[in-house]
């Protein structure tokens, strides 16, 4: 039966670690390991948002770590594709990662500037060629430390999707477009951590500063998403996870350690709602046939209007997609290349995909009034 500890932050992060790293036996055995953490900074925004990690808990997994006797901690990270690559490396450095980093006398480094290890035809499930870093295989041991949030694709982002930070920056689209659960789980078949902490700390959670722990990836999955008020057997990850003998799915049958669970149930948003909630003015249409290549970059592109307070005044749609009619609509913006043999009228972001800072400006342009 796998274990998942939970720890509450009662004192400080640092000694919540330790206890924890001790509890899960991962601390066991570290003398002369070289150790990679992998946590999920696929954006230069603080952690407090929900999105990205605590960079204290990735400092007192690094302190925990050596003073277990390990020889090397490095910090690893590919963030997403849809960044512009001059913002690579301020996910480390505007998240606060990087100075934690080196305060702690570690290293950090932006896979993207490194070598991939390439893979071809593995399996039907994931693109014909694609690229891992090599460093998922240069260390004894990688601890991942992902950030629970809903995702508008897999339902969830837990410990199994964080591995996709690994994938050669060229390559992350491709996920998408083949079947994005599948294709995770087969990343998941190639990359294995040794241990999974989720990150509950941050205060945009209804109940934060918590942690849970775990070598079993799809285990962490289910309880996370458990306790995020989600089901897990709706989501097609762990289920899939599951199936292909990664873990267990079946909360009982996992036995969970630590600290009560009870009242820490949580009521995180999905996409969908979230949408409504921020922008009750704004229409996507034609989603379901539109890929990530133009979803991801405008959910960003949305949170960020939203993060800074605005909110539209009058209606708006957003047309995606091969398939919506859009002639009955007035105010209009029309995103990605597959858009343009319907473009009549109003805005169009153009590209496949289309870049966050180009639909950001289109946004803006068309929005400015409306503020």
């Amino acid at each position: 039966m796998p274990k998942v500890f939970l720890s509450k932050i009662k004192e400080n992060i640092d000694s919540t670690i330790a206890k924890l790293l001790e509890e899960t036996e991962f601390s066991k055995g570290l003398q002369g390991d070289s150790i990679l953490i992998k946590p999920n900074l696929f954006e230069p925004v603080s952690y407090t948002t929900g999105q990205t990690t605590n960079p204290n808990l990735v400092g007192a997994v690094i302190k925990c770590c050596f003073a277990q006797g390990a020889k090397e901690v490095c910090v690893g990270e590919g963030p997403s594709y849809f960044l512009s690559e001059h913002a690579l490396k301020e996910c480390f450095i505007k998240t606060g990662v990087a100075e934690v980093v080196e305060r702690c006398q570690a290293r950090w480094l932006l896979f993207d500037e490194h070598n991939f290890k390439t893979y071809r035809d593995v399996s039907p499930f994931l693109p014909k060629e694609f690229g891992i870093s090599e460093h998922a295989f240069a260390y004894n041991k990688i601890i991942n430390l992902p950030v629970p949030k809903t995702h508008y694709l897999t339902g969830v982002s837990i410990a199994m999707k964080n591995l996709k930070g690994f994938l050669r920056r060229a390559d992350k689209p491709l996920f998408h477009r083949i079947g994005i659960n599948e294709a995770v789980v087969e990343l998941n078949k190639i990359i294995e951590p040794s241990l999974n902490i989720a990150d509950f700390t941050s205060p945009a959670q209804k109940h934060s500063g918590f942690i849970l722990a775990g070598n079993d990836r799809v285990a962490v999955d289910t309880v996370a998403t458990s306790l995020m008020g989600l089901n897990p057997d709706e989501i097609k990850t762990i289920q899939l996870g599951y199936q292909a003998g990664l873990g267990e799915k079946n909360i009982a049958k996992i036995d969970i350690k630590g600290e009560d669970v009870k009242g820490l149930k949580m009521r995180y948003e999905l996409p969908s709602e979230w949408l409504e909630r921020k922008f009750p003015l704004l229409k996507i249409r034609g989603h379901d046939t539109a890929c990530s290549g133009c979803l991801i970059p405008l959910f960003s592109s949305l949170a960020q209007i939203a993060e800074q307070g605005k909110s539209l005044k009058k209606p708006l749609t957003i047309i995606l997609g091969t398939s919506h009619d859009a002639s009955q609509l007035s105010d209009v913006i029309f995103m990605g290349d597959c858009t343009m043999h319907k473009l009549e009228r109003g805005s169009q972001v153009k590209g496949c995909p289309p870049q966050k800072e180009d639909i950001l400006k289109v946004l803006y342009e068309h929005l400015q009034d409306n503020y």
